[in-house]
């Protein structure tokens, strides 16, 4: 057996480097790992099953706890390549442990075995049902049932009073407090009723039993060896179960990267990670430093962030591809435009070099930002992907407005009709289906107008609705108008019903001036209702094509790329304007940590750009991202100039006073 074991140690020292090795082999007592971006922290998970297993330690002793299924899959797989015995190991979620041992203790707290676990639409509709059981239902004012299952999330997830929920995420609903605090009472008697746990209770659950000294001792007797993964995205529940669970025997090691915690509106804190050798006195702390994934200068520029950061453990990533890369290099545009229009040109560069679009992303702070780039890729015929956000024409509302002006191109477009009529306040699916009917028998626009809405406009209960609607389509039926004059009066005339549709959510007033800017820029409105209705991910479910990834940062944690773009740079984008408003400065912090994780994306390249002007006229200057403005980070980039070649916008000025009537 020990020939067998040095065997195994030897080949250890040819799998792993210094650092990775002696956190594989540190079993006994507490250890944290703080595994920077790109070091091989699942090798060091799946070498450590091995490894424990081979000094006989029995592998349903041994306690895997990851945020995905599919991480804890993937590492007892690996694991399991290497020793069929590590697939006994006891791997998965918090939430999926949390459930099992529920169900084998569900005595103590009173609930039966049987129980249903609530995904996250249950948990939504079960709360629908409450508010409705409550009258809450035809209230208009009340918060909406994704809304509330949010502050109810969090209260439990961030230990937060509802007043400070409510006050933290949807300000509008403060005098409401009361009334969401009854539905919660109400949604917890109904969850009990049905004998259900949602997705929060699992953890609330899974910790009062571990409250229970008994309990606690039968599972410390099973679980003698605990790993958790990605433990800077643990919240506080989470953080005291792995506490109470390696209470006794001490064999717990976390593995993260206190540098990539970003997940703070979820509940993660960031305290977690850094508070855990006090948590667990005799604490080993081991670095892996040496990054698999990127060039030394793309490096630099992490390395510079991490520099910058409050409340870390100290590190310095230093690459081990032994690759030479060019150091990062960061544009400046007039406009939002220019910068896609530079983007999608380079993205075709690329690929004209033989770089595959696979081996390509684009990362933005919010899905907004995005949204010119994703109308250039479509005009480019680049095929997409948007992870992290809605797709811009996909919307609901840019949907509904876009209606309007599908009806002025073509009278005879049913299913545009029908999405305006329906808009349309006390016109239901019965009344539309009679107007579509008499709609029908016309083809001119003039025609609809005269013959169909013009009669119900001189009486009748829907004359005042469609008074207005006919007043807009006679206005905006202009061979002369342009297509974002059209559109203007189309937002008009949508905004109040929007409002009414979409309570408190800017976010969608937002999205139609973006439309309106990018509206600025066509002639023809067949041109520009084209550009709108071509799907570039039409053939998505074929996954044989190429196509370029469009991501939010958050959705890219844990990825990687060979070329990277990281666009909309600037203070109030990225960071987030609301992030700038916290006095306390933990949300710039978590900024911060979120801007490294996405410089850490890219393996061989890494382009940085931002866009001078913003906001629809392009009147306002904005500066550069304050992470950038950074000194020493500011030396690990290249500035370039843009060539003039880039300038999309032909007749700019000439258009914006058409536009505008000047």
């Amino acid at each position: 057996m020990s020939g067998s074991n040095n065997h195994s140690m030897q080949d250890l020292r040819k799998q792993l480097n210094a650092s990775q090795y002696e956190a594989v082999t540190t079993t006994e007592g507490p250890v944290l790992v703080i595994a920077g971006a790109g070091s091989g922290k699942t090798r060091v998970i799946e070498y450590r099953s091995l490894h424990l297993i081979q000094k006989g330690i029995d592998p349903e002793s041994i306690l895997l706890l990851t945020f995905t299924r599919r991480s804890a899959h993937e590492m007892i797989a690996r694991a399991s390549r290497n020793d069929a015995r590590c697939s006994r190991i006891d791997g998965g979620t918090f939430h999926s442990f949390a459930s099992k041992v529920l169900r084998r203790h569900s005595r103590t707290f009173g609930i039966s075995s049987s129980f249903t676990i609530y995904d996250e639409g249950d948990a939504e509709e079960a709360i629908r049902r409450c508010c409705n059981k409550m009258g809450y239902d035809e209230d208009e004012e009340f918060p909406k049932k994704r809304e509330l299952k949010n502050v109810f999330s969090l209260c439990l997830n961030k230990e937060m009073s509802v007043d400070d929920a409510v006050q933290k995420t949807y300000k509008d609903y403060e005098d409401r407090i009361d009334d969401i605090k009854t539905v919660r009472k109400e949604y917890a008697e109904y969850k009990l009723r049905n004998n259900c746990l949602d997705y929060d209770d699992l953890l609330t659950y899974l910790k009062l039993l571990l409250d229970n000294a008994d309990v606690r001792e039968k599972l410390s007797a099973r679980y003698r060896y605990i790993m958790v993964d990605e433990f800077q995205d643990t919240n506080a529940i989470q953080a005291e179960i792995v506490r109470l669970l390696a209470q006794k025997n001490g064999n717990v090691m976390a593995v993260g990267d206190d540098a990539q915690s970003i997940y703070g509106f979820r509940g993660a804190n960031h305290l977690n990670i850094l508070q855990f050798p006090r948590r667990f006195p005799g604490c080993k702390v081991i670095k892996l430093e040496e990054n698999y994934r990127s060039t030394q200068p793309i490096l630099d520029v992490g390395n510079a962030v991490l520099t910058n950061m409050q409340h870390k453990f100290e590190k310095r990533l230093v690459s081990a591809t032994g690759l030479v890369g060019d150091k990062p290099s960061l544009r400046r545009f007039d406009d939002i435009y220019q910068e896609a229009a530079w983007l999608a040109s380079t993205v075709q560069s690329c690929r004209a070099s033989g770089i595959s679009t696979r081996e390509m992303a684009v990362l933005f702070r919010t899905a907004f930002t995005s949204m010119p780039l994703q109308a250039e890729l479509v005009k480019r015929g680049i095929r997409f992907k948007l992870f992290g956000g809605r797709k811009f024409y996909e919307t609901a509302h840019v949907r509904d407005v876009v209606s309007y002006l599908r009806i002025v191109a073509n009278p005879t477009d049913e299913l545009a009709w029908h999405r305006v009529l329906l808009l349309l306040p006390g016109i239901g699916t019965r009344t539309v289906e009679k107007f579509l009917g008499q709609i029908s028998t016309y083809q001119s626009l003039p025609e609809i107008i005269e013959k169909v809405l013009a009669p119900q406009c001189a009486g009748g209960k829907h004359s005042g609705v469609l008074s207005s609607l006919k007043g807009l389509l006679q206005s905006i039926n202009s061979k002369t108008m342009l297509p974002a004059g059209q559109l203007q009066q189309a937002i008009n005339h949508y905004g109040p019903l929007m409002e009414a549709k979409y309570q408190k959510d800017p976010s969608r007033r937002k999205e139609l001036l973006m439309l309106q800017q990018m509206a600025l820029r066509y002639d023809s409105l067949k041109e520009f209702l084209a550009d709108v209705a071509v799907d570039p991910d039409k053939d998505a479910h074929d996954t044989d094509l190429e196509f370029l990834t469009l991501s939010t940062v958050h959705s890219a944690k844990g990825l990687e790329w060979g070329t990277v773009f990281l666009i909309g740079l600037l203070d109030g984008v990225f960071p987030s304007g609301k992030s700038m408003l916290d006095d306390a400065g933990g949300d710039i912090e978590e900024e911060r940590r979120l801007f490294y994780v996405a410089v850490t994306r890219a393996k061989d390249q890494l382009f940085l750009s931002l866009y001078n002007k913003s906001g629809p006229g392009g009147n306002s200057v904005s500066a550069l991202s304050r992470f950038l403005e950074a000194e020493n980070v500011k030396k690990t980039v290249d500035e370039r100039k843009v060539r003039a070649a880039f300038v999309p916008v032909r007749n700019r000025a000439k258009r914006e006073s058409r536009y505008s009537g000047r």
